[in-house]
C-alpha cells in the first residue's frame, strides 16, 4: 500500500496555507510522497504536515525533494555537527540556561536570505520542543499584497530594482548581528523589486521591511516613502496566517512570494527547539 493512502489536505486560506495529515516522511519518500508533496507545496506556499517524527537524516531528506540546502555562514554556532545545513532554533544557550536574547531572532518581518546574490527558495522548519503559546509564526502572502497594490503603486516599481543587505532596511530587530567577517562576506545586493513565481507565474512583491533599504536609480529621499507605502501595504492583516506549532510539525514556505515573522511571545520557562532548513535552489524542473 502507498505511504499516501490516507493522506488529507485541508485548506486554511485558498491558494496560501493546507495542512496535510496522514502522512509519515520517517521512514522514507517513495514516489507517490514525492509527487504528493511536490503538488501539495505548488498549491500552498505554507504547507504544514502533521504528527511527524523527524531525526535529522529524514529531515534533511526530505528537504532533498526541493533543491538544493543553503548553509548560512553567519549562525554557524547553531549549526548541526553532522549536517552543517541544520540550524536549531532554540531559547536555550550553549550551557542550557534560558536565552531571552533568542526571542527576538526572527522576530521582524523579512524573507530569508535575501541579502544574498542567490536567496533561497524554501524554508522548513521542525517543531520538537514548544512553548503551549506564544511561539507562532506569522506568514504575510505577497501575491496577494502586489496584486492588491494600487496602480500608481505598481507603476513606480515596474522594471526596478531594490537593494538589499542583512539587517539594513527599516524594521527593528529580528537578527543576530554578524562579525566583521560575516559582513565582508555578504555585500549588499540588488533585486529586481516584483518576481514571477516559476510554478505559478503569479507575480509578487519581492522586497521586506528587514533587508531592503533603498532603489537602485532613486535617490533616497524618495526611496524611503515609496517603500514604507509599500510595506505598510504587504502587511494588510487580510493577506496574513498565523501558525501555532503542535510538537511534530514539519513547515514548508516558499520565500519567492512570503513574509514571515517569529510571534515571539513565549515564556522562557518553557523550552523551544525547532530545527531549520534552507534551499537555496528548486529542483531542476523549476516547478517546485
Amino acid at each position: 500500500m502507498s505511504n499516501t493512502e490516507n493522506v488529507s489536505i485541508a485548506s486554511i486560506r485558498d491558494k496560501f496555507v493546507g495542512v496535510l495529515s496522514g502522512l509519515s516522511l520517517g521512514g522514507g519518500l517513495d514516489a507517490a510522497t514525492k509527487s504528493l508533496l511536490t503538488q501539495a507545496h505548488r498549491d500552498f506556499p505554507v504547507l504544514v504536515i502533521r504528527d511527524q517524527s523527524l531525526d535529522p537524516d529524514s529531515f534533511m531528506s526530505f528537504g532533498d525533494l526541493f533543491g538544493t540546502f543553503e548553509i548560512d555562514h553567519h549562525v554557524a554556532q547553531y549549526q548541526d555537527k553532522k549536517h552543517r545545513e541544520i540550524v536549531y532554533l532554540t531559547n536555550r544557550d550553549a550551557k542550557g540556561n534560558p536565552d531571552p536574547g533568542s526571542a527576538e531572532r526572527g522576530a521582524a518581518w523579512h524573507a530569508d536570505s535575501t541579502f544574498k546574490a542567490n536567496p533561497c527558495a524554501h524554508t522548513v522548519l521542525y517543531a520538537m520542543k514548544m512553548p503551549r503559546q506564544g511561539a507562532g509564526t506569522l506568514f504575510a502572502d505577497m501575491h496577494r499584497a502586489y496584486e492588491t497594490l494600487p496602480n500608481t503603486l505598481k507603476a513606480a516599481i515596474e522594471g526596478r530594482d531594490a537593494k538589499h543587505k542583512f539587517g539594513a532596511g527599516p524594521a527593528d530587530g529580528g537578527i543576530i548581528p554578524m562579525t566583521d567577517e560575516q559582513e565582508e562576506m555578504h555585500p549588499p545586493v540588488v533585486h529586481p523589486m516584483t518576481q514571477i513565481h516559476p510554478a505559478t507565474g503569479r507575480k509578487a512583491l519581492n522586497i521586506n521591511p528587514l533587508h531592503v533599504y533603498g532603489i537602485v536609480g532613486v535617490p533616497q529621499a524618495e526611496a524611503e516613502p515609496l517603500l514604507h507605502a509599500l510595506f505598510a501595504h504587504a502587511l494588510n492583516p487580510e493577506f496574513q496566517y498565523q501558525h501555532d506549532y503542535m510538537v511534530g510539525d514539519l513547515v514548508i514556505w516558499d520565500q519567492r512570494c512570503l513574509w514571515h515573522k517569529a510571534e515571539a511571545n513565549y515564556s522562557m520557562d518553557e523550552y523551544r527547539l525547532l530545527m531549520r532548513a534552507k534551499i537555496s535552489a528548486v529542483a531542476p524542473s523549476d516547478t517546485l
